[in-house]
């Protein structure tokens, strides 16, 4: 599985689909930048790190969460601790526009010289502010983690994910992820569709205008989801303050 090691940005379409009490399905587009880790800052007028500007990425949304600790220095901690080999770091995310984001996951692409996938850490948030890791290494299809992270207000905590990436060419990304309760039956889908290009000057400017609002329709959107659960009866699981911090490993 190869992918670019370019500084690239595209529109993701996220898919989630629910198949249990009550059964829903919505889809909405999202712009992603993928960034290589050790290039940065990219040279562009309208992005930055750890600044606020029209793109930006921050330390404190990512990694260790902390001003002084970089997305970079988080990702080479994780793979001197799991013995990654590597040659290139992508971070693939939403990234804040005019300082907002929600970000539900992101991905730290580990990449040999060849640009082929040899590990990748799946960091998932909800929107009270949690954040987990899930670190797969070396096969990339249907990888089997425990939830350890409450996400939604209407799936329970004993339950397991299958996520699965795959690309028809090194600028496609596809992440599919499957959920399955303890009988093993499958509660819930999403999936992670982005085509890429290369990041230029004209081309971000044009990404920014198509996508001002985005990551403020995300959260409106998924909260609106999630009345409409609520109004249909859904079974309600509360907030489960009890997050197990420790990576999943697979």
């Amino acid at each position: 599985m190869e992918i670019t090691k370019f500084n690239s940005c595209g529109i993701g379409k996220i898919v989630h689909a629910r198949n249990k009490d009550t059964k829903n399905y919505f889809s909405y587009n999202a712009p992603y930048l993928l960034l290589n880790l050790k290039e940065l800052p990219i040279h562009n007028k309208i992005f930055s790190m750890n600044k606020f500007n029209i793109f930006s990425i921050s330390n404190k949304n990512h990694g260790f969460r902390e001003k002084d600790k970089s997305i970079l220095e988080f990702s080479e901690d994780m793979a001197i601790k799991h013995s990654i080999n590597f040659n290139s770091i992508m971070f693939l995310s939403i990234p804040r526009i005019i300082g907002y984001a929600f970000n539900p996951i992101s991905f730290y692409l580990y990449l040999n010289d060849d640009q082929k996938l040899m590990a990748v850490i799946y960091e998932v948030k909800n929107t009270h502010g949690d954040q987990i890791h899930y670190l797969d290494i070396n096969n990339f299809n249907n990888k089997k983690f425990q939830k350890n992270m409450y996400v939604s207000p209407f799936i329970e905590m004993e339950s397991h994910y299958e996520i699965s990436l795959k690309t028809d060419n090194k600028n496609h990304f596809i992440c599919n992820i499957q959920q399955f309760d303890i009988n093993n039956k499958n509660i819930f889908f999403a999936s992670l569709d982005i085509q890429l290009k290369s990041i230029l000057n004209y081309n971000l400017l044009n990404f920014f205008l198509k996508n001002i609002f985005s990551t403020f329709k995300v959260i409106l959107l998924i909260h609106y989801q999630a009345m409409k659960l609520f109004f249909k009866k859904s079974k309600f699981f509360s907030h489960s303050k009890n997050l197990n911090k420790k990576v999943n490993v697979k």
